[in-house]
């Protein structure tokens, strides 16, 4: 009988424990709103989605230029189901939304493709959340395409984004040949552009017996022998951390771009993840997106001419080339990191040995890049 009595008061405090945990924040569901997410569906018209708590509902949604403040007192709607949809009238530049719950944190989100017809790659880093918890700020740290065929539109859209840093990772060679068309002086201030060469100094270009040598070894490759960019990660680490260290001392925002915005792009995006402790699914969920979106439909003409003009073509490379060449695959950042974690024991040592980065670097790029 004294067990039975003691068995039962033991599973009421696990109960109430278990209960106060909760409603101190102890669950994800217990915070309001998480992993909220933003699709631009037509102009000035937005798909917000998220996931709430019941004592999340209502949501009301401010619009604002920016992601760190909101411009108005009156919400833009007020959300009791998702996904939901929002107009946000006039305007043409970026607009960040604000979710505010009636109880937990305030949330912030964003489209993540930035809608620019020159630059179908370019994409905002901020919105992942962190295995503590926390998120990466939106409107701070960008992956792109190469920006060489920018429209007047695009130039006026990226000219309101405020950006201090244009980070160039292709070769010199690569830059002479396909030079950037944004000096970024719409506002007077004028970003600084920073050359940090990323693997062979070639300007890029194949002959056509050269880019089908490439898509058959990429299409004879399975998923046990498909190659990481061991060579990209390892041997060029030390331009990765310089490119980081900038960020860490406040060069933001900022933007990162090679030639497609896929691979040496995608090594570095996935290393400043990591970095900030975002887990390794959604670090290759990012990396994935390049596939889904200059693939899409909407895109496959510009990512067709633009391997042409990559690769120094004479004729656009066919549809089944194009898929080959541009096709993201969760083994390649797999074989990155275990490559990673065999040469250096882990990826914090990476960080360390590899990147050159100090307690304090990592210390100073979380601080700026996640929201406390």
């Amino acid at each position: 009988m004294k067990f039975r009595i003691g068995l039962i008061l033991a599973l009421v405090l696990f109960a109430v424990g278990t209960e106060l945990t909760l409603r101190a924040g102890g669950s994800p569901a217990a915070t309001g709103i998480e992993n909220p997410t933003c699709e631009l569906i037509a102009p000035g018209v937005y798909r917000i989605d998220y996931q709430a708590s019941p004592g999340a509902v209502p949501v009301q949604v401010f619009a604002s230029s920016r992601p760190d403040r909101i411009d108005s007192e009156k919400p833009l709607l007020t959300i009791q189901r998702t996904p939901a949809e929002v107009s946000v009238p006039g305007g043409s530049g970026r607009v960040y939304f604000h979710l505010k719950p009636a109880s937990g944190t305030t949330r912030v989100v964003s489209i993540r493709r930035l809608p620019l017809d020159g630059a179908r790659n370019f994409r905002d880093l901020g919105g992942y959340r962190s295995g503590d918890g926390r998120y990466v700020r939106w409107g701070l740290v960008y992956r792109s395409n190469y920006l060489v065929d920018l429209t007047p539109k695009d130039v006026a859209y990226l000219n309101g984004l405020g950006i201090r840093l244009v980070c160039d990772v292709r070769s010199e060679a690569e830059r002479a040949r396909t030079p950037d068309h944004w000096d970024g002086k719409g506002d007077g201030n004028a970003p600084e552009f920073l050359s940090v060469p990323i693997g062979p100094n070639r300007d890029g270009t194949l002959t056509p017996g050269e880019l089908k040598q490439r898509v058959e070894a990429l299409n004879n490759e399975s998923k046990n022998s498909t190659r990481g960019y061991d060579k990209l990660a390892v041997d060029f680490a030390p331009q990765f951390g310089a490119i980081l260290r900038r960020l860490a001392a406040g060069d933001l925002p900022a933007v990162e771009h090679c030639s497609s915005g896929k691979d040496r792009t995608g090594v570095f995006s996935a290393i400043l993840l990591t970095a900030l402790g975002v887990p390794r699914d959604t670090v290759i969920q990012d990396y994935l997106l390049t596939t889904r979106y200059l693939l899409a439909p909407d895109s496959i003409e510009k990512t067709t001419a633009d391997l042409q003009k990559i690769f120094g073509l004479s004729e656009p490379p066919d549809a089944a080339t194009v898929q080959v060449i541009m096709t993201t695959k969760p083994e390649t950042l797999d074989a990155t990191f275990e490559s990673l974690d065999k040469t250096y024991g882990s990826f914090d040592a990476y960080l360390q040995n590899g990147l050159k980065l100090s307690n304090a670097d990592l210390a100073a790029l979380r601080q700026r890049l996640l929201e406390p």
